[in-house]
């Protein structure tokens, strides 16, 4: 092993994430950027789960099994940890629709905070959104989160 293979290892194994992982993990780093996860954005985050084919198959245990590993990652390595594990994991198709969840759970709560705006920008960058397409999601989930 050269010195810098060291330095630059890769992804250990129990931060490499599947599809559902990734979403999720987008979803989990969102709501964990102000330090603590609330109730309103939790809910959000199983709203969203729920609707998506990708977790049709899943079951209880799997979800445990799912949040547990997001857990331990944002825990061990933080918000910008988890965001880079999943975006890297993340296929194009489910890019926009993990940037708009995202958005909607910062939301939830009525109020953004400066570390949820930084997500949101970190978000933007990692998934490759253009800034009028990430400037439209966000207007749109404004009004959605209004009522």
């Amino acid at each position: 092993m050269g010195l810098f293979d060291k330095i630059f290892k890769a992804v250990p194994e129990d931060t490499k994430l599947t599809q559902q992982e990734a979403f999720a993990g987008i979803a989990v780093a969102m709501a964990g950027a102000d330090g603590s996860i609330g109730e309103s954005e939790w809910r959000g985050i199983v709203d969203y789960i729920r609707r998506l084919r990708i977790y049709d198959n899943f079951s209880c245990p799997a979800f445990d099994k799912l949040f547990d590993k997001l857990f331990k990652i944002l825990k061990k390595d933080g918000v910008s940890t988890l965001v880079k594990v999943s975006s890297d994991a993340l296929t194009d198709d489910l890019k926009l629709t993990a940037f708009a969840c995202a958005v909607d759970i910062a939301l939830a709560d009525g109020v953004i905070e400066d570390e949820e705006k930084d997500v949101i920008n970190q978000l933007a960058d990692v998934l490759n959104i253009p800034e009028k397409t990430a400037v439209s999601i966000i207007e749109v989930m404004i009004i959605k989160n209004k009522a």
